[in-house]
Parts: structure tokens; C-alpha cells; sequence
């Protein structure tokens, strides 16, 4: 976490804990955190500094200390102890050359589950607390655990964030992107969106647990609020895959410039079976895919370069073409005009409207965007075969489905032959 995060975790964990203490008249309410082979005070209350002997950044040897954390972390359990003096398990305890007898304690767990430390209560006299503090102390762990989740998830938009710049600043310095304006634009909007309902649930979780720490709060007030923190935190995760999904589209579109521009010979026949490979088992088994090649032999263009836009077409037909289509199938047509191949990919799916062709190319575009779809799929095959091979495309109206038509700019025999194949099915 960032030193801005731990700040403000440190600020409202601090108030919490004095709220703690006063209302319930103890000398010392702690945040312990485990660090390496130590574990430390890491917020003390202060609202009794004179019979709190707790200091901030206090630590001691964790393993086989003694303390009553020791067994809260190890155990993950609460620990409740009235008075350690007349406690024969706890009468030897380090705590008790302080004074304090008396103990209350939850464990707290980083996101992924691994401890983190306690929040406990400690007093010089004997005390019993009652089972309504126990639970709001459990309570109070899982709101401090949601903080912990929350700092997490923020510091990884930040994260993404920052990738996505980089990704940005990449694609700035090549001249094969033409339309770099519209990109930036579409990384402002589609990263606004997921970060600005961020704040505002971050917004609504901080007045939840001010309310929560309202002394006139009831426990199943507090209970309540716990609920609707739970259900805001699920909501920032999804948006939080939205931008790593949006992230990694505009990875796989800045890695179109890292395509390497060797031009080796090759039967074409090979690039479609291979980017016909990275459709998942359970679609090739579903769609069937056939090869009408018009070639006479191999072709000289960039390998890397082809299939990876086949790849992309094959993808885009699978997940977004045969949702109502009884017997899904993909034709892939290859023949030879002049100085160009030119390959068409049609399949028999829904089609495209007139409006979804004239806008299908453009980067940011999806019609699936409710979906979580960011659109940058035809855009990336776009720039590749515009941009690494010197070619075109063209969204045609087909009936039924759609047919998606690239002249590329290869080197084939002169002379045309039919070559009609069945592809894997």
C-alpha cells in the first residue's frame, strides 16, 4: 500500500479504536500487526495515556512469546481472559509485568487470508466483558478486514492505471496508429467509469462506518452496515475486472507493433488451422470450419503477422456471432488479385446492421459494452493488416452472418488452382 493509504487507514482505525475505549472504559485498545519475526503495536488508543503502557511501533519476538495475540493469530479465534493472576495457562504471560490482567482480542487477515495481527482490549482490572462487546469487536474485525480489501483493490487500480499510461505512451511513439486521439479518449472514458464509481462506493463505505462507530448504534444497526459494506465491496471488484479486462485489450493491441516483420513462405492453409487452434475445445467441437483456397501454393507475407489476425476474426465469430445459431460454422476463402491475397472470413451467424459495419473498425467500439466488452478486437486485426502488411479491410453484408474481407500484400504463384479443403472440426 502506498503511504497515502496507509495514512488514511492509520487516521480512521485511530478514531475507531479511541471510540472503543472510551465507551467501554479500558486503558488500552491496540491494532497489533505482525512484521517479519516481531509483532508490533501499530495504533494505540489514547484516550487514557496515563494507564496505557502501549506505545506506538512497540514491539516483541512473536514466535513462543507468550502473549495473548500469540494465540489469537495462531489459533484465528478470539480469546477472552477475565484475569490471567488467578488463569493458570495465563498467569506467566509478558503482559501481566504491565498491569494488565484482563484481555479481549480478535484476529485480523490480510485480503488474501494470511494474518495480519489482532484488535484487542487490555485492562489492569479484572473484567468479564459481555457477549454484545465480543460481537462488536468480531464486527469491527471484518470492517477493518473490508478496509484492508478496499486499500487493496485501490492501490491495483492504481496499478492498472499506470500500465495503462505505459501501454498509452507506447503506442504513442509508433506512427502505425492513426487514430491515437480517438484511443486516448477511449482509455479516459472507459478508466473514468470504474474509477469514478470507485470513489463514490469508497464515499458511501466511509459514512457507513461512521455511522457504524456512532455510540447511538445499535448492533443490528452495526450489523446492517456490515452488510452493506460486504455488497459495496463486491461491487468495487467488478469494477476493478473491468479495468483489468480493458487493460489487457490494449495489451494485446500495443502488442501488435512487437509482431515480428520477417516474411517467411508458407501454405496458408497452415496459418488458419493454427489460428483456428485458439479457439477453446468446446467451440471447435461446436463450429465447423471450412477452407475454399484458390492458391497454388505457399505465400510470402508475415506469419506472425496473419495469423494473429485470423486468431482475432476466429474469436470474435465464436463468442459473439452464434448465440442463436443452430449449426455455427466459419468459411474462410483465399485466392490470388494481382499483388494482394485476398482472404474473406464469413460466418453464419447474427450479421451486422448497416450502423454496427460503419462503426465496427473504430477502436472503443463494442456493442457489448453492458457486458463488459471494451471493443478493441476488429480495431487490433485492423491495424495489423493496414499497418504490418500493407494491406485493407472491409466489413461486407453477408446473408446470413457476416464476412469480414482482407487484401493482403503477398507474394503467390501467378497462376490460380483450386485447392478445397475441410478444416478441423
Amino acid at each position: 500500500m502506498t503511504q497515502k493509504s496507509v495514512e488514511q487507514l492509520t487516521q480512521r482505525w485511530q478514531a475507531v479504536i479511541n471510540i472503543i475505549a472510551r465507551h467501554y472504559d479500558v486503558p488500552s485498545c491496540l491494532v497489533m500487526k505482525l512484521e517479519d519475526e516481531h509483532i508490533k503495536v501499530h495504533l494505540s488508543s489514547t484516550t487514557q495515556p496515563q494507564d496505557n503502557p502501549y506505545s506506538v511501533d512497540g514491539k516483541e519476538h512473536f514466535k513462543d512469546s507468550g502473549l495473548y495475540c500469540e494465540y489469537v493469530i495462531n489459533n484465528q479465534k478470539m480469546l477472552q481472559v477475565s484475569n490471567a493472576l488467578t488463569n493458570p495457562e495465563w498467569d506467566h504471560n509478558p503482559d501481566i509485568k504491565l498491569g494488565m490482567i484482563a484481555y479481549l482480542g480478535v484476529p485480523l487477515c490480510w485480503p488474501d487470508k494470511s494474518p495480519f495481527g489482532t484488535l484487542c482490549v487490555l485492562d489492569k482490572k479484572e473484567r468479564v466483558f459481555p457477549a454484545e462487546f465480543e460481537q462488536l469487536l468480531l464486527q469491527l474485525s471484518q470492517i477493518f478486514e473490508l478496509d484492508l480489501s478496499l486499500a487493496h483493490e485501490i492501490e491495483q487500480r492504481k496499478k492498472a492505471q499506470t500500465e495503462l499510461l505505459q501501454a498509452q505512451e507506447k503506442l504513442l511513439t509508433t506512427t502505425r496508429l492513426q487514430h491515437f486521439s480517438q484511443i486516448s479518449q477511449g482509455i479516459c472514458h472507459e478508466l473514468g467509469t470504474p474509477l469514478g464509481t470507485g470513489i463514490t462506493i469508497s464515499s458511501h463505505i466511509q459514512a457507513l462506518l461512521q455511522q457504524a462507530l456512532s455510540p447511538e448504534t445499535s448492533l443490528a444497526e452495526i450489523q446492517q452496515n456490515l452488510m452493506d459494506i460486504q455488497e459495496c465491496n463486491q461491487i468495487l471488484q467488478q469494477e476493478l475486472e473491468r479495468s483489468s479486462r480493458l487493460l489487457a485489450s490494449l495489451r494485446q493491441a500495443a502488442q501488435q507493433h512487437g509482431v515480428p516483420q520477417q516474411v517467411v513462405e508458407f501454405d496458408i492453409a497452415q496459418s488458419i488451422d493454427d489460428a483456428w487452434a485458439f479457439l477453446d475445445e468446446q467451440q471447435r467441437q461446436r463450429i465447423s470450419l471450412k477452407q475454399l483456397l484458390l492458391l497454388p501454393g505457399p505465400i510470402q507475407c508475415n506469419y506472425a503477422a496473419l495469423t494473429g489476425a485470423l486468431k482475432q476474426l476466429f474469436l470474435n465469430a465464436a463468442e459473439h456471432a452464434f448465440k442463436q445459431t443452430s449449426n455455427p460454422q466459419v468459411i474462410v476463402k483465399a485466392w490470388q488479385e494481382n499483388n494482394h491475397i485476398i482472404i474473406e472470413v464469413q460466418d453464419n451467424g447474427c450479421g451486422m446492421s448497416e450502423e454496427l459495419r460503419q462503426s465496427a473498425l473504430r477502436p472503443f467500439f463494442s456493442s457489448e459494452r453492458n457486458q463488459g466488452k471494451v471493443g478493441l478486437g476488429l480495431n487490433y486485426v485492423s491495424n495489423i493488416i493496414i499497418n504490418t502488411l500493407a494491406g485493407d479491410i472491409d466489413i461486407l453484408d453477408a446473408q446470413p452472418g457476416t464476412c469480414i474481407r482482407l487484401s493482403v500484400d503477398c507474394a503467390a504463384p501467378p497462376t490460380p488452382a483450386t485447392n478445397t479443403t475441410d478444416g478441423p472440426q
